[in-house]
């Protein structure tokens, strides 16, 4: 290669280094800067003459990455990408990467070190930027994890806590006898007659007397060293315990319960206290040999019987034979859904007749459910009815065919409403529709059972001023059957009284039979109101009621209910 092509390519490289857009500098062996480009002066706000000549480590902002360096420079003859901060001439610190390069003389030994570099600030700053807001982002998904943590730990404290006593609920129960909390004893208790206290005291009273109620139970429980109290809802608290007790120890403990809470007084207002009852159902594994999952059932169970039976506790035996009653109340429920939507209600007739002529002139309908050619008698579902709301579906259905069957007819008819008829709403206000409607009210009269548990005078006397304006009568059913029912006369304007037929049943062989079913008579005859009298199943029966002032008569003797009506 001639002199000239030496000096072009020395030109050429001069004018790379002088115009490269990246900084450029050159130190020999002892760390002095010996050669720098425009990029390099601009990059750190110097003049070339400022900088030649000075030491590298005089603009370095970390020593330790020159000597990291050098080490890779005289192991490898270069050093790549190693971020290194630099100090300007005003004092500010850049962040630079570089390479680094070695040049050699011919005897392999370290000439001079060229070094590249370029401005890397502001990336770094955004590096830091995007780190910065990398740890807020994650302290942001900490606090998060810590509030949906706290959340659930409230939201699982409300889905298995009771609101008003704190105490786990019927969910936290159900959870525990089915994970692992295995019970061997559940006492489930009930206080009596809660609904009246609270209907008379108070909501406040009332939730005074559940927590003091539960709280008396805890308190128990924690002498026992046993036991854990739920809160069941209404008025109900569930007890488990998981060691084996014999029934024995577990009637101590279920007695001690019931007179501690019988005894000790419960505040429920200023001026009063208040002492309760309970009625307590017990479910053991040794006597159900069953599972701690069936314990609740079974307990409660227990705790139904014993308050059929008026009894303070109940411990359940298979022998109760009450999980079979329940799943003949779940085969009837249906039945009674299918009856109800394939129209299988069906009303059946009783001859009512005059005393006088022992002409039938009214009927009482009676409600049959049929199901193929058998018809089932009231007595096997209108229980069930009442307890799943179905039992207002029968009564319209029965007003309904009954007044369809009599509108042709001279007789009258009369159609049996309880008084949960005539409290409900729809059900009342449907019967008061129908009486206004059909066109002969006069020959329908509807008889009140159950008259025992009327409460709301003001409603039923309502419903018996609006059917008697539009010229329907009443009568009251079952009349003698209780203490209270003369008293009840009193209160309603009523049109004909029944006598109940465990009475009128008894008038051959119990004088007292007699005696009642005369007082009867006389005390209806002076307040204006007919008198019929029921279960008249024979002639003997017929026979003694013939020389009393009875109106009507009803019962096998003169007919039994049918189906089709042949009037004379």
């Amino acid at each position: 290669m001639n002199n000239k092509c030496i000096n072009d390519s020395a030109f050429q490289g001069q004018q790379i280094l002088e115009h490269a857009p990246d900084g450029i500098f050159m130190i020999d062996t002892e760390m002095k800067i010996c050669y720098v480009n425009p990029a390099f002066c601009r990059l750190l706000g110097y003049d070339p003459c400022e900088v030649l000549g000075s030491s590298i480590t005089d603009h370095l902002g970390d020593l330790s990455i020159l000597a990291n360096c050098m080490d890779r420079v005289r192991e490898t003859g270069s050093c790549v990408d190693q971020e290194t901060i630099f100090r300007r001439k005003d004092g500010s610190m850049i962040h630079i990467s570089k390479n680094v390069q070695a040049i050699q003389n011919e005897d392999g030994s370290l000439a001079s070190i060229v070094v590249f570099i370029r401005d890397m600030t502001r990336l770094h700053f955004l590096n830091q930027q995007l780190s910065d807001s990398q740890q807020k982002l994650q302290s942001y998904v900490n606090n998060l994890e810590t509030v949906v943590d706290e959340r659930t730990r409230e939201l699982s404290e409300q889905l298995y806590t009771d609101s008003l006593t704190r105490l786990p609920n019927r969910m936290k129960l159900l959870v525990d006898l089915t994970k692992g909390f295995n019970g061997n004893v559940l006492i489930l208790l009930n206080i009596d007659g809660f609904k009246e206290i609270n209907s008379y005291f108070g909501q406040d009273a009332g939730d005074t007397i559940l927590t003091q109620v539960g709280n008396e139970l805890v308190v128990q429980t924690s002498q026992l060293k046993m036991g854990k109290v739920y809160k069941l809802p209404s008025d109900e608290y569930a007890i488990v315990i998981q060691e084996n007790l014999t029934r024995e120890q577990v009637e101590s403990i279920v007695v001690t319960m019931g007179e501690t809470i019988k005894h000790r007084s419960l505040f429920a207002s200023s001026d009063e206290d208040l002492s309760l009852d309970v009625t307590i159902g017990v479910a053991m594994i040794s006597e159900t040999d069953e599972s701690s999952r069936e314990l609740l059932s079974f307990a409660d169970m227990a705790q139904k019987l014993a308050k059929k039976e008026r009894k303070p506790y109940l411990f359940y035996t298979p022998s109760m034979q009450i999980k079979e009653e329940y799943e003949q109340n779940l085969g009837w429920i249906k039945r009674l859904k299918s009856a109800i939507e394939e129209d299988r209600v069906i009303p059946f007739f009783q001859p009512i007749v005059d005393s006088q002529t022992l002409h039938s002139k009214k009927y009482e309908a009676l409600v049959r459910i049929q199901e193929g050619d058998a018809f089932v008698s009231p007595g096997e579902f209108l229980r069930i009815a009442k307890k799943v709301k179905l039992y207002h579906h029968i009564t319209k259905t029965m007003v309904d065919k009954a007044l369809a069957v009599f509108a042709p007819l001279k007789a009258s008819v009369s159609i049996n409403l309880s008084i949960e008829d005539l409290l409900d709403e729809s059900t009342n206000s449907y019967v008061i529709h129908k009486v206004r409607e059909c066109g002969f009210a006069e020959r329908i009269i509807f008889e009140i059972t159950e008259s025992e548990g009327i409460s709301n005078y003001a409603v039923v006397n309502e419903f018996i001023t609006e059917v008697k304006r539009n010229g329907g009568k009443i009568a009251l059913d079952d009349f003698g059957s209780g203490y209270s029912n003369f008293f009840y006369v009193t209160q309603l304007n009523v049109d004909f009284i029944k006598i109940d037929g465990s009475i009128i049943s008894q008038i051959t062989d119990n004088p007292s039979a007699r005696i009642i079913t005369e007082t009867i008579i006389d005390f209806a005859s002076k307040l204006g109101i007919k008198t019929i009298a029921e279960f008249v199943a024979d002639e003997a029966i017929y026979r003694c009621l013939e020389g009393l002032s009875i109106d009507a008569y009803q019962g096998y003797h003169f007919g039994k209910p049918v189906q089709h009506i042949v009037e004379s």
